[in-house]
């Protein structure tokens, strides 16, 4: 399959970079930024680097690596200039979002998909050993959900299947997850920091992973984050 990456978002050329391990061809990949064309020129040194439309007209499958407010938009941008047709997959990586956020795509028979990978991403080689341990959210139309879990499974990744009405509370979640928790830690490392305690980061470490797997084994609970400020 030839693949293309359209976007400075890191995650992309990690992607990139797995799928071309796994067999697939990138077929280009469009980025703007300084930070970014490093990125490419380490990770896929050999890859044409050009416009949107140039990388979309040659890819059987179409990643959007662009911040969540900008998919539709450029999505939208790409259908305009008939880029998208019914041999085609039009892919976003942000976790805000489904499927329906590729509805220009889908309107000239384009399969939609959405694809999160639950980590953070660097942008280096390093992402694709986290990569190999991480989970990946993914929603598509049902009947296309299969290529959506092969592709996902080529990353190294576990496919877990969140249906389009179930992805406003996936993103809901990984918003309290990924933003509350990073608040409560530097909360606590400022305190022993600011009592003068020596490397505060690695003594309070061990109890925030416990606690963290401790409370993933619980029932879940509804709560409210400002109740715990």
């Amino acid at each position: 399959m030839k693949i293309s990456i359209i976007g400075d978002e890191p995650s992309g050329v990690v992607l990139g970079k797995a799928w071309a391990l796994a067999g697939h061809e990138i077929a280009g990949i469009a980025v703007t930024t300084p930070g970014a064309i490093e990125r490419v020129e380490a990770l896929l040194p050999d890859v044409y680097i050009g416009s949107m439309p140039a990388v979309a007209e040659e890819a059987d499958l179409v990643v959007l690596a662009v911040p969540y407010s900008d998919v539709s938009l450029v999505c939208e941008g790409l259908a305009d200039l008939s880029l998208f047709g019914p041999k085609k997959l039009v892919m976003h990586l942000s976790p805000l979002q489904g499927y329906g956020a590729l509805a220009a795509a889908g309107i000239h028979g384009a399969v939609p998909i959405a694809m999160h990978p639950v980590m953070h991403f660097t942008g280096t080689s390093v992402d694709l050993m986290v990569l190999k341990n991480s989970t990946i959210a993914i929603s598509a139309p049902e009947v296309f959900q299969p290529i959506a879990q092969v592709l996902a499974i080529e990353l190294g990744g576990e496919p877990i299947i969140v249906a389009e009405e179930q992805r406003a509370a996936y993103s809901e979640a990984f918003e309290v997850a990924s933003s509350f928790s990073s608040m409560v830690v530097s909360q606590a490392v400022g305190i022993l920091a600011e009592a003068g305690v020596e490397n505060p980061a690695a003594l309070i470490g061990p109890v925030v992973r416990s606690a963290v797997e401790d409370a993933l084994h619980k029932p879940p609970q509804n709560l409210d984050p400002r109740d715990l400020i």
